[in-house]
């Protein structure tokens, strides 16, 4: 079992993070690419894997596993993507963490982002204003009580037009 933040009081985030990485170990290594878990100080610096390719270049990973707008929603979305501007202890947030590329995980595929890109299409389009409402966290800043995070809401379509981005559809782990 690896790392679950004490704010996961059930469990369920770590292993649907779980889950998501173990998917993308599998398409990684079917893709001929070498993948190699994170160290914990790497992990504290939102790195999940290192991928090397085939020109022996090593990149740096952070794999964001399906979420839910809000806790009682019945459904993950694939059109709104949470992004973690500050943690919940403040600190910067896996934006600024020290991963070259963020993969969302979506219901078919992994979206695969270079995260320098997506800080430049965040920074330009959430606003600074701050709300205490999931409701209201599209291109806002929601902040929880009790914590010091800064979450935002953004539409997925607004990386795929942003952004030159790389998709690994799920069903080739499948077929292999």
């Amino acid at each position: 079992m690896g790392y679950r933040n004490s704010f996961d009081y059930n469990g369920k985030n770590q292993i649907s993070g779980q889950n998501a990485e173990d998917l993308f170990e599998t398409l990684a290594k079917n893709k001929g690419l070498i993948i190699k878990k994170a160290t914990l100080k790497q992990q504290y610096s939102h790195i999940d894997f290192l991928i090397t390719n085939k020109d022996k270049k090593t990149y740096f990973i952070d794999i964001k596993a399906r979420k839910k707008i809000n806790r009682s929603s019945e459904n993950f979305s694939d059109d709104l993507v949470w992004i973690e501007f500050k943690n919940v202890a403040g600190n910067e947030g896996w934006l600024y963490g020290a991963a070259d590329f963020i993969s969302f995980e979506r219901e078919t595929d992994f979206v695969i982002v270079p995260r320098k890109n997506l800080v430049l299409i965040c920074e330009k389009i959430v606003t600074r204003n701050i709300v205490n409402k999931s409701s209201e966290a599209l291109y806002n800043r929601y902040t929880r009580k009790d914590r010091k995070d800064e979450l935002s809401l953004i539409k997925m379509q607004d990386i795929l037009n942003g952004t030159k981005v790389q998709i690994w559809q799920k069903e080739q782990q499948q077929s292999k």
